[in-house]
């Protein structure tokens, strides 16, 4: 039986963000509420729509809890772990790019880690 390699693969930079951010449905809280929308919504994915809330949730499950792709995929109900690398590869590259959205995911960031308060 081979070995997943993303199975474990988790930024150790943090090692204490999991206590900053108690668990995925705080994550999923806080963006649903920034965006306005159901929470529910960002558990379903829609073919060939660009579901931002959804891949922030995804992006910050896995930068600030430092979850494994395997557990994204079962909070997030995301059939394969090659799906959960892929938003998250797509997330860094529109970051890198949209000012915007990096200034969205710093709020969020700072809500969640630091006030763990309501926005």
């Amino acid at each position: 039986m081979g070995h997943n390699p993303f199975e474990s693969k988790a930024d150790d930079e943090v090692p204490q963000a999991k206590d900053l951010v108690q668990d995925t449905a705080r994550v999923v809280q806080v963006v649903s509420k920034f965006y306005g929308i159901a929470e529910a919504d960002l558990y379903s994915s829609r073919r060939g729509y660009l579901n931002e809330p959804r891949n922030v949730a995804v992006y910050l499950a896995r930068k600030l809890r430092r979850d494994t792709l395997t557990q994204i995929c079962k909070d997030f109900s995301i059939n394969k772990y090659s799906s959960v690398s892929s938003i998250i590869g797509r997330m860094e590259k529109r970051l890198s790019e949209d000012k915007k959205l990096r200034k969205n995911i710093e709020l969020l960031k700072d809500v969640m880690q630091k006030s763990q308060g309501k926005i």
